[in-house]
């Protein structure tokens, strides 16, 4: 009667075990900006640099350099704001301050990884449209 009781145990301790790593969820923020000051300290003088330039040898107008800062920070965004990534068991959700992408596994079929982070792809093999199509999830420090 103890075996039995035993077994019936151990086999709801399994069962507990696996739903607790089939739930499991991982989340974590990537802020480049504040992780490296150097590399961010050299983006920001060159950007003033290249607003000085606009500024001084284009139209030497003050809302042109506002239209081309705009546009300059804008395109690096993913640098000067944080990124929330969500890895859940049925989707991957990604949360910046302008929009919430959120995508199910189901669509990715390749991955390649770098020292950076993983692009993951809605192609089985790699193609050209990997990087427009495809999800790059960044590595946290």
């Amino acid at each position: 009667m103890q075996e039995e009781n035993q077994t019936v145990n151990d086999t709801h301790s399994h069962e507990v075990v696996s739903q607790q790593t089939s739930t499991r969820e991982l989340s974590w923020c990537v802020h480049p900006l504040v992780e490296n000051w150097k590399r961010s300290f050299l983006l920001l003088l060159f950007l003033a640099s290249v607003l000085v330039v606009i500024y001084y040898f284009g139209f030497q107008s003050f809302f042109v350099l506002l239209l081309s800062a705009f546009f300059l920070i804008g395109s690096l965004y993913k640098y000067f704001l944080p990124v929330q990534y969500h890895l859940g068991n049925d989707n991957l959700v990604i949360t910046t301050l302008f929009y919430k992408q959120q995508r199910p596994w189901s669509t990715f079929r390749s991955h390649y990884v770098d020292k950076n982070g993983v692009l993951i792809s809605p192609f089985s093999e790699p193609t050209r449209l990997d990087n427009f199509r495809g999800v790059y999830i960044r590595f946290g420090k």
